[in-house]
């Protein structure tokens, strides 16, 4: 560039023309970090908490602590996470006959918003409905079935429920939502998950099994990140 600018005439060959030149390549070269800055400006500026007022807390509350058992907890979930299921949800990778109309109205940057409204609430203890399932479910959590090759939940999901950057917290969850998702893995219904990891594990689990995980995961107590 330089020595065309020198060598030929022209509107740069000029010092005026340089210096013009200069300042076009500086425009171009901030525009997308401007760009970027202004997405991320918007996505902060979102009000998360009124989204959740208007299309989410009938279900979920406010606070993103369902009390109806079919559906989830949102509060504590890693941001990261959460966004990635809604934006799924909204794409329909992630099959959801109520969710998706409403995540699919939103934007990107709404969205993560959302993810990161919730991953502030704290968390409120599960409940559990079958007490005479937690001491199984906890053997198959902390230990897995290795006859039928199930590792331990633990594994994934740590020891204390409280979750890994791929896996989600699930200590305290609601129990019949657990269970309906891990049906949903095992038949395939579900399949949104990292590397078939779930579909797998989840194919080797009986509906005892299945049961007594998910009144185990709702005794846990809420790890104190999620407090």
């Amino acid at each position: 560039m330089r020595n065309l600018v020198e060598t030929h005439g022209g509107p740069f060959g000029s010092a005026s023309g340089r210096a013009l030149l200069g300042h076009a390549i500086q425009g171009a070269l901030l525009a997308p970090i401007l760009i970027l800055g202004a997405a991320s400006a918007s996505a902060q500026s979102t009000d998360a908490g009124a989204i959740v007022k208007e299309s989410c807390a009938t279900c979920h509350t406010q606070s993103g602590n369902s009390a109806a058992p079919p559906f989830p907890k949102l509060s504590g979930l890693a941001p990261d996470y959460l966004a990635k299921q809604m934006r799924d949800v909204a794409s329909g990778k992630r099959s959801s006959d109520i969710m998706g109309p409403i995540l699919d109205e939103l934007s990107r940057g709404e969205i993560n918003a959302l993810a990161e409204y919730f991953a502030r609430q704290p968390r409120t203890p599960g409940i559990v409905t079958r007490p005479d399932l937690v001491d199984e479910g906890e053997r198959v959590y902390r230990e897995g079935n290795k006859e039928a090759g199930v590792p331990a939940c633990a594994g994934c999901h740590t020891p204390d429920g409280g979750g890994a950057p791929r896996f989600p917290m699930i200590a305290a969850q609601n129990a019949d939502y657990v269970v309906q998702q891990l049906k949903q893995f095992r038949s395939g219904e579900r399949s949104n998950d990292f590397g078939k990891l779930m579909r797998t594990v989840v194919s080797r689990l009986t509906d005892a099994e299945i049961l007594a995980v998910a009144q185990y995961v709702a005794s846990m107590p809420v790890p104190p990140s999620a407090r």
